[in-house]
């Protein structure tokens, strides 16, 4: 993949902004799914959809203080142990309204309204799935902001980001953390382009089903996009649109050099690939070694030379990810990325922007 330099990566991004600075009035926003929206101040009630850690990065922890509404299943119910951290250290967070969450179909936009927003930031995986209910915010007079994690793409999380920056009234804050991610993930692209190695077969589950049932792989989606940007193969590319289930027997002819299994910290599946805030090394590698013996597994190539992953599923679709590129890297090229640590990397993140300290399994092997 070619490389793209700071300049032009920013330049992409700064495409998407279609006005001036944060203190200016109006600002004029294009979001990330081509809508514009105009606002005529840093906005001071926001409702909060997705995203949640970028918007505290870029904001600051003062910034919870003007959020009106928030999807909290999103947060709480999707990584229950981090939610918990947040809540120690920003208990305000817990009196925040929920207005629902758009993947189970409990989104409410009358909810949403009523707390009279300044803004809706809204992930574009939550615009999509709301559909037409998304015109009665703006029908309503709410600007709504589109924002994108999700494709994994570094233009658009650098265009995200300055995106926030521009709501929230701290574009320098912001340009900083688009400067970072988009440094540590060119370090990455400039290594592999140099070796010229022929890219390694890589697998992804998510593995909140367990052993038992096949999880969702990604195509040039989320993990799918991660891998590739660390110089995989991702055998769902062409099989997968964005994310769904690969048919077992695919899985066993790609013969994956390479597998890594998402998981959270989701306790209440009883199989379920553990991984995050609280989960101990020896839980996560419990759970890694039950997909070991799904029928076929002994026979891949990942399997044979113990090169199977576990990864932290709230390390993806987020600013922090270039920690997960890193991992992934280092697990397809373990001699070219010996000297990275990309746990330490991602908890250094952490502590340079966020509030919280994590502790716990976020990118490990079975070693």
């Amino acid at each position: 993949m070619a490389v793209l330099s700071r300049r032009r990566l920013l330049a992409a991004s700064a495409g998407t902004l279609l006005a001036a600075p944060a203190l200016a009035a109006p600002l004029r926003l294009q979001g990330l799914d081509g809508s514009t929206a105009a606002l005529e101040r840093p906005a001071q009630r926001i409702l909060l959809g997705f995203y949640f850690e970028e918007f505290l990065a870029v904001g600051g922890t003062e910034a919870l203080g003007r959020v009106v509404g928030l999807s909290r299943a999103a947060w709480k119910d999707w990584r229950p142990a981090n939610w918990a951290e947040y809540v120690k250290v920003l208990p305000g967070l817990e009196a925040i309204p929920d207005v629902g969450e758009v993947e189970v179909g409990t989104f409410s936009v009358e909810k949403a309204i009523a707390l009279k927003p300044d803004v809706a930031i809204l992930g574009d995986w939550q615009v999509r799935g709301l559909g037409t209910e998304v015109a009665r915010l703006r029908n309503a007079g709410i600007p709504v902001v589109v924002i994108d994690y999700h494709a994994e793409q570094p233009a658009r999380h650098i265009a995200s980001t300055r995106l926030l920056g521009q709501v929230l009234g701290e574009e320098a804050r912001a340009l900083r953390l688009a400067e970072d991610y988009e440094a540590a993930i060119a370090a990455v692209q400039v290594r592999l382009a140099a070796a010229r190695r022929p890219r390694p077969r890589i697998y992804i589950e998510l593995g909140s089903k367990g052993p038992g049932e096949q999880g969702p792989s990604y195509g040039d989606h989320m993990w799918g996009a991660l891998a590739k940007l660390a110089g995989g193969d991702n055998i769902g590319r062409g099989v997968i649109a964005t994310w769904g289930p690969i048919a077992p027997e695919k899985v066993l002819a790609s013969r994956p050099e390479v597998i890594a299994i998402a998981g959270s910290e989701w306790r209440q599946h009883p199989t379920g690939q553990l991984m995050g805030q609280g989960v101990r090394p020896e839980e996560a590698r419990a759970r890694l070694r039950g997909f070991l013996r799904r029928p076929g597994w002994q026979g891949l190539p990942a399997v044979r030379e113990g090169r199977v992953h576990a990864v932290y599923q709230g390390a993806s679709r987020t600013l922090a990810d270039f920690a997960s590129v890193q991992y992934l890297a280092k697990a397809l090229y373990p001699d070219l990325f010996e000297d990275l640590d990309p746990q330490a990397e991602y908890l250094a993140w952490h502590a340079r922007w966020l509030p919280i300290r994590p502790t716990g399994s976020f990118m490990l092997g079975l070693g």
